[in-house]
């Protein structure tokens, strides 16, 4: 399609009801993206983001629709901005003709989405929190499976435009992304992955990380035509008089009653007044004041609600039934200061950093149509600046003593900050350490949190439940619904430690995807998802974590859904239609990695993924798995003397005779047999499940042979025979003795260990480029499968 203003402009109209922006069609236009979007709040960056990148995908020539990436990581500081901003890509796409449900999809709070990352060739929108998105990025992801961490890494860094909004609450998220879009463009990436910052409050300096600062960075703002623009100009003008409050708030005395009164002195009926305050327990001591007074309209939004419970809270205030905006009183913290739409009549706010202050301007008088808007500031002692440092909230003081409007033209004429990146920065050697995925000999994984957000943001997440004996510390049973979405509350790791402690007995308990139980969790860690028993309190579903143990939740735990993050899970062997041979499933998987192949196309080594994807389940052919997949069937059964098999139609196949048994290192061991010089086929095939990778070595409680000094790893032992195997179109691979020599530390012959050739590969190819070539195995495995699952479990 011939790519032209006029036809952008009749196409974005469509979408949203009134014509672009100069700068949105720039931004769709322009050759290429630039790096930096900086333009005021309530300009319409969103709608750039997506819709720009959609008309790059779906409309533009040739040239700039390969130039464009498949996947657009929308990564944002607050679940509440996730939220507004998936609703408006969900209308979008669905406008423009590309069904949501296939093209749009959250990560946050939780949220373990498994349709997206099996089509890595589909154009999506992921949007998310930079908590899920910047740990599934780090190879860590939060709340969800450990072993398909690898894969979300991948699609992370290749072929994916990253989209930062709201800088300038991310901390060291930014950091973070600056960082990962350096060693990207250092170590290289299988496909093309961009980064685009927006922010109207983007300090200079902020992301002259070490990886990145050799680059100069493009930026597109405002132009005359812009300020021009019908709509955008309105806003731009629009008048908010700036007052200081009289109310005096103190760690003895927070003022929450004089507060209370204040705000209801002030409110007009019919309109909007939005209360944001620092600290969440000051905004629910608020709340419950205004309550008592009988103030009628008032709502409560902040970061610690579990996700049913905030979108009841929310659903009133921000996407209202009749589409008219909610009017009362909404008390709320930095969860609702940026990004969302808002417009209220009255702000009053606490002392915050001046770009925090920036952004929660802009929800008043946002669309410029009230003529007496208004902004009161309360000013903090220094002892209740956290979030913000004392030096933060000396600047801010200092530009508030100066003016008298807040509105966007006001601003435009003080100077831009100047920051330098917050520390710590995630270095090349970080970067290589996460790409190992498996848990020390402890059981414990390497630390992100400092690198996802601030040291005093960290948080857990917590479901609260109750089970039998669950008052006498008991944990929870093994076949307990997994943890869902919906149930989940973040708490910050230094309130739960404390809580724990103030409640005695209590106990939170963690899966353990070692053994596949619930044990209880002594060392918290940010990012854990965690169990507490109902009775232990500490949460209300009208005003969030409160950490009184007096507050009781309610169970929301979902009816079924068993964890699937235990190491001896694999939920693509069995319910099946029907048994599958071992030669179809090879060469069913073969085929997808050729459609894979024909999508991306580019210099990439397609017959050699091609020969992994048809070798990966070569050791289901082990007699110790044979042995498992049969075991359920009756005597004379005619499959007994069939196969080899890869699938069975068993939902809950039998256990194996060897705990930890993994098909995929017996599979790998027999490949480098046959074709002893190919590091990268022999590691696609062992990492296809995400359990065996750059090291060999026995998992927990493993059962060692019985010949003393044998060798053994994962269920496979040293010297053992593994029979030969039809792997489909005329490929077959022979009997072979099975060999752990090269699970030792040092050369084992001429040969190194296996950890020694895995790292070179990992270091020669780069991590994101050798992690995007596991990803399309795993892609080809799960799809190949897929063909011979029942219709109801295929959209997986």
């Amino acid at each position: 399609m011939v790519q032209s203003r006029a036809t952008f402009t009749s196409w974005f109209q469509s979408i949203t009801g009134r014509p672009p922006y100069p700068y949105q069609e720039a931004f769709a236009l322009a050759p290429e993206l630039p790096d930096i979007l900086s333009v005021p709040t309530g300009a319409g960056k969103t709608a750039t983001a997506v819709l720009g990148w959609l008309w790059r995908r779906r409309f533009a020539d040739e040239g700039t629709r390969l130039r464009t990436p498949r996947r657009l990581v929308f990564c944002q500081p607050m679940r509440t901005l996730v939220d507004q901003t998936w609703q408006n890509a969900c209308a979008w796409l669905e406008r423009a003709g590309l069904p949501a449900r296939e093209h749009v999809f959250r990560l946050m709070g939780g949220a373990v989405e498994h349709r997206w990352d099996l089509h890595p060739d589909r154009d999506v929108v992921l949007v998310g929190t930079q908590d899920q998105l910047l740990s599934r990025a780090l190879a860590r992801g939060y709340a969800m499976s450990r072993y398909r961490w690898p894969w979300h890494f991948a699609l992370l860094h290749n072929d994916c435009l990253w989209v930062i909004d709201e800088v300038q609450l991310m901390g060291v998220g930014l950091t973070t992304t600056a960082q990962l879009q350096g060693l990207r463009e250092r170590l290289g990436t299988a496909l093309d992955a961009r980064t685009l910052w927006m922010s109207a409050t983007l300090a200079e300096g902020s992301l002259a990380t070490v990886d990145l600062r050799e680059r100069p960075l493009t930026t597109l703002g405002l132009g005359d035509a812009d300020r021009r623009a019908p709509g955008l100009a309105r806003r731009l003008r629009a008048h908010k008089r700036l007052v200081r409050s009289d109310i005096r708030v103190t760690k003895k005395d927070p003022g929450t009653q004089a507060f209370a009164a204040d705000v209801l002195a002030a409110h007009q009926d019919g309109t909007l007044t939005l209360v944001v305050l620092n600290r969440v327990a000051r905004a629910q001591a608020l709340f419950e004041a205004l309550r008592r007074r009988g103030s009628g309209h008032v709502a409560l939004i902040h970061s610690r609600f579990r996700a049913a419970d905030r979108a009841a809270h929310q659903a009133p205030v921000l996407q209202p039934a009749n589409d008219r905006p909610w009017t009362g009183i909404l008390v709320a913290t930095q969860a609702i200061e940026a990004g969302v739409d808002l417009d209220a009549r009255l702000l009053f706010t606490e002392l915050a950093s001046w770009s925090s202050l920036v952004q929660r301007f802009g929800r008043c008088n946002r669309a410029g149509e009230y003529e007496g808007a208004e902004v009161r500031w309360i000013d903090l002692p220094d002892e209740l600046a956290a979030p913000y440092t004392r030096d933060a909230l000396n600047h801010a003081r200092a530009r508030l003593a100066g003016l008298a409007d807040v509105g966007p033209e006001a601003l435009s004429g003080l100077p831009r900050d100047v920051a330098a990146p917050t520390p710590p920065a995630l270095r090349h050697r970080d970067l290589l350490e996460l790409f190992d995925t498996q848990p020390d000999l402890a059981g414990h994984d390497l630390d992100i949190a400092r690198f996802v957000r601030d040291s005093d943001e960290a948080d857990v997440q917590l479901a609260f439940r109750k089970w039998p004996e669950d008052h006498d510390g008991a944990p929870p049973p093994a076949d307990s619904p997994a943890l869902h979405e919906r149930e989940l509350v973040r708490v910050g790791v230094v309130a739960l430690r404390e809580f724990l402690k103030k409640a005695g007995r209590a106990a939170a308990f963690r899966w353990s995807s070692e053994d596949g139980a619930w044990h209880q969790e002594e060392r918290l860690t940010p990012g854990m998802s965690l169990l507490l028993p109902l009775h232990v309190g500490g949460y209300d579903p009208a005003l969030g974590w409160t950490g009184d143990p007096s507050h009781h939740a309610n169970d929301l735990r979902p009816s079924s859904g068993q964890p699937e993050d235990h190491d001896a899970a694999d939920r693509w062997t069995a319910g099946c239609r029907d048994y599958v041979l071992l030669s179809r499933h090879a060469r069913d998987v073969a085929e997808e990695l050729r459609a894979l192949a024909i999508t991306f196309g580019g210099e990439h080594p397609w017959e050699l993924l091609e020969r992994a994807a048809r070798w990966h389940d070569l050791g289901k052919v082990h007699p110790v798995f044979q042995r498992m997949l049969l075991a359920n069937l009756p005597a004379g059964d005619l499959r007994l003397a069939g196969g080899p098999w890869a699938k069975s139609n068993q939902l809950r196949g039998a256990r194996c005779e060897r705990r930890g048994f993994r098909h995929e290192l017996a599979s790998a061991l027999s490949y480098l047999v046959h074709h002893p010089d190919d590091d990268l086929g022999a590691y696609l095939v062992a990492a296809h499940h995400g359990k065996v990778r750059l090291s060999i070595r026995p998992c927990p409680n493993e059962q060692p042979p019985a010949e003393p000094g044998r060798r053994f790893a994962r269920g496979v032992w040293d010297g053992e025979p593994m029979p030969g195997a039809d792997l489909g179109d005329g490929v077959l691979a022979s009997p072979v003795t099975l060999r752990l020599d090269a699970m030792e530390l040092g050369a084992h012959g001429d040969r190194p260990s296996w950890q020694s050739r895995m790292l070179a590969l990992r270091d020669r190819l780069g991590p994101f480029r050798l992690a995007f070539y596991e990803t399309l195995i795993r892609v080809a495995d799960a799809r190949g499968t897929m063909r011979h699952l029942p219709e109801e479990s295929t959209d997986a």
